[in-house]
């Protein structure tokens, strides 16, 4: 085969892996790059990195920066294997006879790289192949300086059609790893609907995920109670989605990565800095060395919200030594003068955070800021997920002089929940008139069960609170 012909051959299976990976994993490179670090710093290498040990975790930390820009970060995963397929073939020309017959074997490396890549966050596993490979090359040059050989592979193994055939078949089957691995059913959706809590695209989060989604999967669930919260719907729709517990608004015990984002965009949204704070250097230390670029961003935008100006510069200062973020410190330079000579807004008032208690955060919250409905719907259909029913009344007797003045905009799950508390205290539907038609539904709720029923009771009235409750 002609070398021509061997580059159209090699650049068609490179496009189209760039393909695969970018129509696959758009959102996960762009969440590698956060979750990597990379600086031009001197000393980032001296402090971080143990050489040789650590070379690979270092160049792939460089590779990692630039996965920012999910085509650059296609292309590099499709240039990886490349490089594979070069390495063997020099190793197949300087072995076998007549090695044109042969340019099907480098192409059966590419499903064994890109297999490694799916699972290799640091680029690390995926390096030391290659340079395994590069290394065999080397070892097979030095061997032919002083003993000259050629083997030779029966004529079946030395068709032209075997070039196309095996090439089209490593193609096709890289491509069905990608489409198939592990990464695409769970960590390309969580990191794309990370990506869209990031940028506040809350109603991208909602048409994405379905019910069925949020109901087994709880970072689907968590994600779409957030977007609901911030789009002023939580107490219509929380329970179709799955809500069955306070922990369902975040992660109690968040064990990597995806879930601490969770966590932060969770208190980022409720205005909680601490726990932003804490949850980030968490993140860092989740990543090879301990730092990361998403926990950097978000570690420099929470000091700025807080007017910290030093600690803020100290982490725009560090992302401005990278290769990639530099519009993004530049874009923030600005807000960063306009706060040069304020003081830091930290408030104290008892223990600096609460992490472990959902209801002292938002208690504390809603007691502070009675005006803002968000801590109170927060509050009240975290209760009502936990059956807490007396504690829901007081809260919501509390509060809805504020936010339901006109009980005609009262949320239908708060109405479904009175017609509950008023089958002991008759009294609260005096005060808070509930729609005739809800009671009425109610009433025929309550016979079903009363009847023996409940399985008919749960199925005709399916979305409402009453059937959560039994």
């Amino acid at each position: 085969m002609k070398d021509m012909k061997k580059s159209v051959l090699i650049l068609t299976v490179f496009l189209l892996l760039w393909g695969g990976w970018f129509a696959c994993y758009p959102y996960f490179m762009k969440w590698l790059e956060g979750f990597s670090f990379f600086s031009t710093v001197p000393d980032f290498f001296s402090v971080h990195f143990q050489f040789p040990a650590d070379i690979f975790r270092y160049v792939g930390a460089f590779l990692l920066q630039f996965f920012t820009y999910p085509a650059a970060g296609a292309a590099i995963q499709a240039l990886l294997p490349i490089l594979g397929v070069l390495s063997v073939w020099a190793t197949v020309k300087m072995i076998f006879k007549d090695p044109d017959s042969l340019f099907w074997i480098p192409f059966l490396i590419v499903p064994v790289i890109v297999n490694s890549q799916l699972d290799d966050l640091t680029l690390v596993k995926t390096l030391q192949i290659l340079v395994l490979l590069a290394c065999i090359v080397l070892a097979v040059l030095l061997i032919r300086l002083f003993v000259k050989f050629s083997l030779d592979l029966p004529g079946f193994m030395r068709k032209t059609w075997l070039v196309i055939a095996i090439s089209v078949l490593s193609a096709g089957l890289s491509l069905y790893v990608l489409q198939k691995g592990p990464l695409s059913s769970h960590h390309e959706a969580v990191a794309r609907l990370t990506y869209w809590g990031e940028h506040k695209q809350w109603d991208k989060i909602l048409k994405e995920v379905s019910r069925q989604d949020a109901l087994t999967n709880e970072y689907k669930r968590r994600y779409v109670l957030l977007a609901l919260s911030e789009t002023d719907r939580l107490p219509d729709y929380a329970f179709r989605y799955g809500l069955s517990s306070s922990n369902d608004f975040h992660f109690q015990n968040p064990d990597g990565p995806l879930a601490l984002k969770l966590n932060i965009l969770f208190y980022r949204a409720l205005g909680l800095h601490n726990p932003v704070i804490y949850y980030a250097y968490q993140q860092a230390l989740t990543s090879g060395s301990g730092l990361s670029f998403d926990a950097m961003r978000t570690l420099a935008d929470a000091y700025l919200e807080l007017k910290d100006y030093e600690l803020a510069k100290k982490y725009l200062d560090i992302l401005d030594h990278s290769l990639c973020n530099r519009k993004w410190v530049q874009d923030r330079i600005q807000k960063l003068e306009t706060i040069k000579d304020s003081s830091p807004e930290y408030h104290m008032t008892g223990s600096r955070f609460v992490l472990k208690d959902f209801y002292k955060d938002i208690s504390a919250m809603a007691s502070r800021y009675p005006d803002n409905k968000k801590y109170a719907d927060y509050l009240l259909c975290g209760l009502l997920a936990d059956k807490s029913g007396n504690t829901f009344f007081s809260v919501f007797d509390m509060v809805a002089g504020t936010h339901y003045k006109d009980t005609r905009t009262m949320p239908l799950l708060y109405q479904e929940a009175l017609c509950l508390i008023a089958g002991y205290e008759p009294e609260v539907l005096e005060k808070y008139p509930v729609d005739e038609r809800i009671i009425a539904r109610f009433d025929d709720f309550s016979k079903l069960v009363r009847s023996g029923k409940v399985s008919q009771a749960k199925r005709k009235y399916a979305d409402t609170y009453w059937a959560y409750v039994y």
